[in-house]
């Protein structure tokens, strides 16, 4: 069923009505790429679900409060938590027609002199959709998905401004002409095509309802319609329901469940169509019938989650106060001349005086204190922040390597394919000092391995395994290769001559995308050199390298056996 930009506006109209003014209790994550909100509004509570999933978008209420993933938290949510929760919902827009739910929140910080407006951006579009956080200067925070905008892509990374996605090119209704889609249908196919390439904003759902509206069959060929102009008035009378905010939320049933859902009537089906109170009780309804039942989790799974969610978020918690440190570690002259001011100039000031006024500047004092001791605490604060300057950006890189660190696990965890690897990523996580392992050591197991043709292609599973492919089960004259900054399995090229075709290394790099945080990307970077001029990072944790020489493709991500190749015994 197609959540397209009617059923997005319906669920807008829902949202000013129930949560608009209210204020957010609880940011969770669900799952990967879906946000969780408890906003508290007109005296109730509200659950808002957002998710990003490409295969089943969606946006609605909740009854009950969802039980949060335990994932690692990724950077978003954190800062969702960050800027979004304690905030108030003060504006929802969605641009005409577009698949695009703007949410704008504003708080008020204990610490804050004025309230910071934070929007939360959803973008619905194809299998690029995603989730922003927007400062107010119109900056990015962070995204679900990040985008380096080479090519001619939006870039969408942290600090860059943010820009809608570019609508698509095509006509209003209102500019539509009955004639150009006669002659667009004279070429052949499904009549709803006609409808979907010709006019802005219409699904295939909703132009099968225009079509069955005016006589038609829903899945009628274009040959089969003589007159376009009752089918676009059609259309148009749906579309003026909406504008006027007269939704009629259903369902229609189908075999064990529901088939069909919509914020108007449907009736292209020979079931009957069922009236409900809300999109967000239709679609729930719908959800709960249609879901794939999630696979069984072990208990040794739920536990790896916790670990690393938990490590991560003290992580992100430590870098961030680091990085306050380093801004504040640059007043240590200022602090410095503070103090030699006091004691040049200060002498005979009387007891108990708070400010010092010297060259335009007011200094601070304890009153409690002497203007001698006043200038030694100056003289202290000085000495400290030139320490921070020293030793701060080595804990800051250390901490972005244990940040580097715990992501590759939590994708390591997210492909585990079975209880072995699960075991051995509890070992390797036990032994970087996170959590302890019930396991007992043993043999490590062996890295992934396909054939392409005569070549090899092998790939780690855990962070361990990377690390021992890379530079224990290699050759100086292999390929490796890995996605471009982000989390990802080390994979290797193994040629019986020392050289691949391009065609082949294409496919490798296919692998390795479809082996990294990037999966469910359109296209991903990676990054190809040869194992010779990959070293470890020193003082880094397992897996964790640096290259050089590389060349970098451009590859859509796939699966071994998509590309042809074949699992070694």
């Amino acid at each position: 069923m197609n959540f397209d930009a009617l059923t997005l506006a319906a669920f807008r109209s829902e949202i000013e009505e129930r949560a608009l003014g209210g204020r957010v209790q609880r940011v969770a994550s669900p799952k990967p790429g879906a946000l969780a909100l408890e906003i508290y509004g007109h005296r109730e509570r509200h659950y808002l679900l957002v998710d990003v999933d490409p295969d089943r978008p969606r946006v609605r209420f909740a009854r009950q409060w969802p039980r949060a993933g335990t994932q690692a938290a990724s950077p978003l949510v954190l800062l969702a938590r960050k800027w979004v929760r304690g905030a108030r919902l003060v504006e929802i827009a969605q641009p005409p027609a577009e698949r695009i739910l703007d949410l704008t929140f504003e708080l008020q910080g204990p610490e804050m002199d004025q309230a910071t407006r934070t929007r939360l951006v959803v973008e619905f579009i194809g299998r690029q959709t995603n989730l922003v956080l927007v400062d107010e200067e119109g900056r990015i925070r962070e995204a679900l998905r990040r985008v380096r905008g080479e090519g001619g892509r939006r870039r969408i990374e942290p600090g860059a401004d943010y820009e809608r996605p570019a609508a698509l090119g095509l006509p209003e209704l209102a500019a539509v002409n009955p004639e150009a889609l006669r002659r667009s249908g004279a070429q052949g196919g499904a009549a709803w095509r006609v409808l979907v390439r010709g006019v802005r904003a219409v699904s295939p759902t909703l132009a099968r309802e225009a079509l069955a509206r005016t006589g038609h069959a829903a899945g009628a060929s274009a040959g089969d319609v003589s007159d376009w102009a009752p089918v676009l008035q059609g259309l148009g009378t749906i579309l003026a329901d909406a504008a006027r905010g007269e939704w009629r939320p259903s369902l229609v049933a189908g075999e064990g469940g529901w088939r069909a859902f919509a914020p108007y009537e449907l009736t292209q089906f020979e079931e009957p169509c069922v009236a409900m109170g809300s999109m967000s009780e239709a679609l729930e309804a719908f959800d709960a019938a249609t879901a794939t039942p999630a696979p069984a989790r072990d208990a040794r799974e739920e536990r790896l989650e916790q670990v690393i969610a938990s490590a991560m978020e003290r992580a992100t918690r430590r870098l961030r106060a680091l990085r306050v440190e380093l801004e504040a570690s640059a007043a240590a002259d200022e602090l410095q001349a503070a103090g030699e001011a006091l004691l040049a100039f200060g002498h005979g000031l009387p007891a108990g005086t708070r400010e010092f006024e010297y060259e335009g500047q007011t200094i601070e004092l304890d009153p409690r204190r002497s203007v001698v001791e006043n200038a030694q605490r100056y003289f202290t604060q000085a000495k400290d922040r030139r320490t921070a300057a020293r030793e701060t950006p080595r804990r800051i890189r250390r901490t972005e390597l244990e940040l580097g660190f715990l992501r590759q696990a939590a994708d390591d965890l997210a492909r585990a394919d079975s209880p072995a690897v699960r075991q051995a990523l509890e070992t390797t996580l036990a032994e970087a000092g996170y959590g302890k392992s019930k396991a007992r050591r043993r043999e490590a197991p062996t890295a992934a391995g396909w054939t392409l043709g005569a070549y090899q292609v092998r790939a780690g599973r855990t962070a361990a395994e990377n690390h021992r492919l890379t530079f224990q089960e290699s050759a100086p004259e292999d390929l490796w290769l890995h996605a471009r900054g982000v989390p990802g399995a080390h994979v290797l090229l193994r040629s019986p001559s020392g050289e691949a075709p391009d065609s082949v290394i294409e496919q490798a790099a296919s692998i390795a995308a479809h082996l990294s945080a990037a999966r469910d990307d359109a296209t991903v970077e990676v990054d190809v050199t040869q194992r010779r001029r990959v070293r470890p990072i020193r003082g880094a944790g397992p897996g964790q390298v640096t290259y050089r020489g590389e060349r970098t493709l451009r590859v859509a991500p796939r699966a071994p056996e998509d590309v042809g190749a074949e699992r070694m015994a």
